[in-house]
């Protein structure tokens, strides 16, 4: 907890200095606001690659398996390709291989997760200046991902990490229309993470000019998604080629912090919608952020058959970190309301951060292991 209450108070001390630094001219404006993110970036890969082994779910297993590659040959890594990729044994034999170049130039797990980090976070600190506009757009960014995917990304998974960095990288092919680049790319992040190929499809639908209309349907298919998710898990979960998910979709409904987490996204795209009414002008991607939006409002239901099936939704629910920032700006124009709202949104971002307790410590800190490992 006292972690993230640190990065939401640095992040809060340094929006006040880039805003307060001269901004006369866009160009000004803009220098500060990218500033502004590579100094959060820079504290996100800190908090990140400085933790504990203990911390999170999977960063000690995953220093076991950095530990096994040590000593596995450049054959075994090689058969295991064919083994994954020919034989269906195995899985995601682009991490192991990942794994064995680096450690031709370090063989430190430590280093390794500083590699992770920066990975992830200069493509998050990317996305953030592409899809925003002022410095409090940026905080509200930060502020969204401290309460929402900080226990993922920068404490948690490491192969899903990575390939979700692909997914940043690949919004730039959509853009231009590429979409044999774009291919090539995720194929890359699906040798890491299978998963990733879930968000192929998006492609396709990330340029419907039909904002609004698609949001809407995503408001209608949500409940029916309760009654079909596990057959849509199911779907989901071969398409996917992980079979842990189809372990997911057989199980008992586990709703934990889904219920909270879906009242939360369903809240922002209501508003979303009612800004789409609002806006004066529509950015050229604000379908893409909002079509991702709306595909993250279908597909929350399956969080609630199992928490773990969250892992497929964020490839998604992630663009909230600008759809938010978006929304406000179109709803509330006037500075001062806006101010009012920010401060708001601020106190309950802290609240929640305070409530939930997530344990960390320091790579130099006393930690115990889960008892997994013991």
């Amino acid at each position: 907890m006292e972690i993230q209450l640190l990065v939401l108070v640095l992040a809060l001390l340094g929006a006040w200095y880039y805003s307060s630094l001269p901004a006369s001219t866009p160009i000004r404006e803009n220098r500060n606001r990218k500033n502004y993110i590579i100094f959060v970036c820079i504290i996100l890969i800190l908090q990140s690659a400085l933790r504990h082994v203990a911390v999170g779910a999977d960063t000690y297993a995953y220093y076991l398996k950095f530990e096994e590659i040590k000593l596995t040959s450049w054959q075994e890594i090689w058969e295991n390709f064919r083994s994954v990729y020919v034989l269906g044994e195995g899985k995601d034999a682009g991490y192991p291989l990942i794994q064995k170049v680096f450690q031709l130039f370090s063989e430190e797990y430590r280093i390794f997760l500083f590699f992770v980090a920066v990975i992830f976070f200069s493509s998050l600190g990317y996305f953030i200046y592409t899809q925003t506009k002022h410095i409090s757009d940026v905080f509200v960014a930060i502020a969204i991902y401290e309460v929402l995917f900080y226990s993922f990304f920068s404490i948690t998974g490491v192969r899903q990490t990575l390939a979700t960095a692909f997914t940043f990288w690949g919004l730039h092919f959509i853009r231009q229309r590429k979409l044999w680049q774009y291919t090539l790319l995720l194929i890359c992040a699906a040798f890491i993470h299978k998963s990733v190929l879930l968000f192929y499809p998006f492609y396709f639908i990330a340029r419907l000019n039909r904002p609004r209309q698609l949001l809407s349907a995503s408001f209608v298919i949500f409940p029916f998604m309760f009654v079909f998710g596990r057959s849509v898990a199911g779907i989901m979960a071969l398409l996917s080629a992980q079979d842990n998910y189809m372990g997911y979709a057989l199980s008992e409904a586990n709703p934990t912090g889904a219920v909270d987490f879906s009242i939360f996204l369903l809240g922002c795209g209501i508003l979303g919608w009612i800004a789409l009414r609002n806006a004066k002008q529509r950015d050229n991607d604000m379908p893409i952020i909002y079509n991702a939006i709306s595909i993250a409002i279908i597909f929350t239901p399956l969080t609630w058959i199992d928490s773990s099936l969250m892992r497929i939704v964020q490839y998604f629910s992630i663009f909230i970190l600008v759809f938010l920032p978006y929304v406000i700006n179109n709803l509330f124009r006037d500075y001062q309301t806006r101010t009012v709202v920010l401060l708001v949104l601020t106190i309950l971002f802290v609240t929640v951060i305070i409530m939930r307790n997530v344990d960390y410590a320091f790579m130099w800190e006393q930690m115990q292991l889960d008892s997994n490992y013991l």
